[in-house]
């Protein structure tokens, strides 16, 4: 885990081959090295369930400046981040910009809110592995609807800062998409403090 203060930009790599770019008007998570470890473990856990072949399609709701995607583009056939504040988009490209040739082909921006992604159609679009990182609030129900009834979603990776709102949304996609959640586990990000980050994994 790296971080590097330049001009009006914080630069962070959590050692996956990706620079991450934040100014001072996106959100950035404060313990950046046990967030690196959510990546880690993450990243593990989809090397294990990939299917042969892989993953076609990674759709990123609630992106920032695809600070999990980008993390992970290497085990993905193609890669969408979105988020609806604009001042994302600059960042996601500066990091882009330094990917290698054939990792920036297979990656693009939806400057769109999660509920905008799903109106517009995207989940129809052959993704079969959707990753979010919703606000404490949980999935509004839109987003909901759309993962349950997504039908070539086999993989939804879930990072959660909101334990109740997780464990509800963990009730309506098993009761009414389907979905079995077959690993999960908990992060303190903030030491002293009663908040814990949940990293799930869901498959159908």
């Amino acid at each position: 885990m790296q971080t590097v203060f330049k001009n009006s930009w914080v630069i962070e790599s959590c050692d996956h081959d990706v620079n991450l770019y934040f100014p001072p008007n996106v959100f950035r998570q404060a313990n950046q090295k046990s967030f690196a470890r959510i990546i880690d473990n993450a990243r593990g856990w989809l090397k294990e369930n990939a299917q042969a072949g892989g993953y076609k399609k990674c759709l990123e709701l609630f992106g920032g400046v695809g600070t999990i995607g980008l993390n992970m583009v290497d085990l993905f056939g193609e890669l969408i981040c979105s988020d609806e504040n604009p001042f994302n988009v600059e960042c996601f490209e500066k990091s882009v910009s330094q990917l290698n040739k054939k990792l920036r082909k297979k990656v693009r921006y939806e400057g769109k809110s999660a509920e905008g992604c799903v109106e517009g159609g995207v989940l129809a679009k052959d993704v079969d592995i959707v990753v979010v990182d919703p606000p404490r609030k949980g999935l509004d129900g839109l987003v909901l609807q759309a993962l349950n009834e997504g039908k070539g979603l086999k993989t939804l990776l879930y990072v959660s800062c909101g334990f109740d709102a997780f464990v509800t949304d963990c009730k309506c996609l098993e009761e009414k998409g389907g979905w079995k959640l077959v690993k999960a586990e908990g992060h303190v990000l903030f030491p002293g403090s009663d908040a814990i980050e949940t990293l799930a994994m869901f498959v159908r």
